[in-house]
């Protein structure tokens, strides 16, 4: 019998998605990005807070926030439609980040051929407590073939 994995970061095409969005990156690879939660349209990152990741207040400097908000918008729209680069994204912050743990979702809200839009919401974990720091919404644009999907995935939102 398998264990199951609600995460569904065990999954084939999450392991691919790591394989090409981590793996391919120094930048990612140092910044330690790990896969939280997969599913195709919904990606979840997170990284440990670094002091050398900080600013001079002491909170994640925003270039690691945009950091997050741009890869975990990509990492969803790559479930979806393959090999992506991101067109634009805007970034709204709204908190401070103070703490152990930087995570962050992104959500397909509309996959089309030529551009995927998705939503990012960042957070900060301290002392067990999520507390969102910031918001980005992002087009992203497809540049290759999209991934093989399971029946269940092709039920995802699209758009000609």
């Amino acid at each position: 019998m398998t264990t199951p994995d609600p995460s569904g970061i065990l999954s084939p095409a999450a392991q691919e998605l790591m394989q090409r969005g981590a793996e391919g990156s120094a930048f990612t690879q140092w910044i330690g990005t790990r896969l939280r939660r997969f599913e195709p349209g919904k990606v979840e990152i997170e990284i440990d807070l670094r002091p050398n990741m900080t600013q001079h207040h002491g909170q994640a400097h925003g270039a690691i926030i945009g950091y997050l908000a741009d890869t975990v918008s990509a990492w969803a729209a790559a479930s979806l439609a393959g090999d992506v680069v991101t067109a634009e994204y805007k970034l709204n912050f709204l908190a401070p980040a103070r703490g152990e743990t930087l995570w962050a979702r992104g959500e397909v809200l509309r996959a089309g051929k030529r551009q995927v839009v998705v939503r990012a919401d960042v957070y900060v974990t301290q002392d067990g407590t999520d507390t969102l720091v910031a918001v980005a919404l992002a087009t992203i644009a497809p540049v290759g073939k999209a991934p093989k999907t399971t029946p269940e995935a092709s039920t995802a939102q699209e758009s000609p």
